[in-house]
């Protein structure tokens, strides 16, 4: 067989080209050394048969079901090639021309129909043996190397009946705009935060503390005062505790463009956690990551809640697994026993669900509890089938649904019933 071994120098500058438009169009995760696994992959393969380079790129390149679809799609566009024959590499898809595109008539060629005829049929070429069509293969389109895909702004007229399909990572969905968050439902997501704040117990002070009640230990000194006052007698024994500490929050609420208006009542609900306690940290992410913490500070409560352009952290897609494990390796305050991490978000990923695992691991580990907040859960029918909530779920204490005010001044309740189960 021929081909195995080193990669032609074209082939290998058209795979390097071909990765950074997977990278840069679709948000793959490809670097320097994906690029040098794929073109060690090729040289285990014969360079001449299509279904072996495309299988070859196919295993180092894509990650996950939706990315082997943009892959082949993207695979079909770019290893197209109109004209010239591609250096040392033949044609992966058997060539057709252009719709629209004025051909010269060649020996053996139907002339062009006269005026008034139907246009001559014209002849399928046979595939060779390594073009036989893959069932799992989409339908090629006519597109020259590294030029935009179709349903883009330059494609030509002729190919917008070309279904385009692209899962490009918005970066951010307003662009230079800034977050409203307002609503007139302050008040009760201010009783809401303030039930939360007052039913949490997670750990508790290492100094004793005189007790109102009966505690664990006498207060020896303490109760010998108050006998002065009784000629003597220790009518009124004082006693010692260890008072639980005031809980620690840790907020991680999901802005990608799936939550939609969810996620400004979750911002509404960080404000007024905020309001009721000084411990609490906040983090927007979608595929950035941004503190919110500093932004509610200085926001008035009397007002709407605005928050200014949050660039990537906001409006776009959503890389869950990528940001907790920022939030795992960056986070400035202290995560302890004391903290409570809520994650707010729908688990609609775009990333490798295995980062979502490694994170909430760390997390766990360091915090005193760990809930998930899903607007989808609500919903009566649902299952927690979302790949990032699946990896979360041995690290979760609770999944509970929050899709209004109501199971925000429920989630008390149901914290209570998830840590005593």
């Amino acid at each position: 067989m021929s081909g195995l071994g080193a990669v032609p120098p074209d082939l290998a500058a058209q795979v390097s080209a071909f990765t950074a438009r997977l990278r840069d169009r679709h948000g793959f995760l490809i670097g320097p050394g994906e690029t040098a696994d794929a073109l060690r992959a090729l040289g285990a393969v014969d360079v001449l048969a299509r279904r072996e380079v495309r299988g070859a790129l196919r295993a180092v390149l894509s990650a996950s079901p939706e990315q082997l679809r943009l892959f082949d799609l993207e695979f079909n566009a770019f290893f197209r090639v109109e004209g010239a024959a591609q250096p040392k590499l033949p044609p992966l898809l058997p060539e057709t021309k252009t719709p629209g595109r004025e051909e010269q008539t060649d020996a053996g060629q139907s002339p062009p129909p006269g005026p008034g005829q139907p246009p001559a049929p014209k002849p399928t070429p046979a595939p060779a043996p390594d073009d036989a069509p893959d069932p799992d293969e989409d339908a090629p389109d006519s597109q020259a190397p590294g030029q935009p895909l179709p349903g883009e702004e330059t494609a030509p007229p002729d190919d917008a009946a070309v279904p385009s399909l692209r899962a490009r990572l918005s970066p951010n969905a307003a662009p230079g705009q800034a977050v409203q968050a307002g609503g007139d439902d302050l008040p009760e997501l201010l009783r809401a935060a303030s039930a939360l704040v007052r039913s949490l117990q997670l750990g508790r002070a290492r100094r004793l503390k005189p007790q109102a009640n009966r505690g664990p230990k006498l207060d020896a000194r303490r109760t010998l005062r108050a006998a002065a006052r009784t000629a003597g007698d220790a009518t009124l024994l004082r006693w010692l505790g260890r008072p639980r500490r005031a809980p620690r929050f840790l907020l991680l609420i999901d802005g990608s463009r799936s939550m939609g208006a969810d996620a400004t009542l979750l911002l509404r609900f960080a404000q007024a956690l905020h309001l009721r306690s000084r411990r609490v940290e906040v983090y927007a992410f979608s595929t950035g990551l941004t503190r919110l913490t500093p932004l509610l500070r200085r926001a008035p409560p009397g007002v709407p809640l605005t928050l200014p352009d949050l660039g990537d952290a906001w409006g776009g897609g959503t890389r869950i697994g990528e940001n907790l494990l920022r939030v795992a390796r960056e986070e400035r305050a202290p995560v302890n026993r004391d903290t409570l991490i809520l994650i707010l978000s729908d688990g609609l990923d775009t990333g490798d669900p295995a980062l979502v695992g490694r994170a909430l691991r760390d997390l766990e580990r360091r915090a005193g509890g760990v809930v998930w907040l899903s607007p989808l859960a609500a919903s009566p029918n649902y299952r927690p089938v979302q790949r990032a909530v699946a990896a979360a779920l041995p690290f979760l204490d609770a999944l509970l649904p929050v899709a209004g005010v109501d199971d925000l001044h429920a989630l008390p309740r149901r914290l209570r019933a998830a840590r005593r189960a």
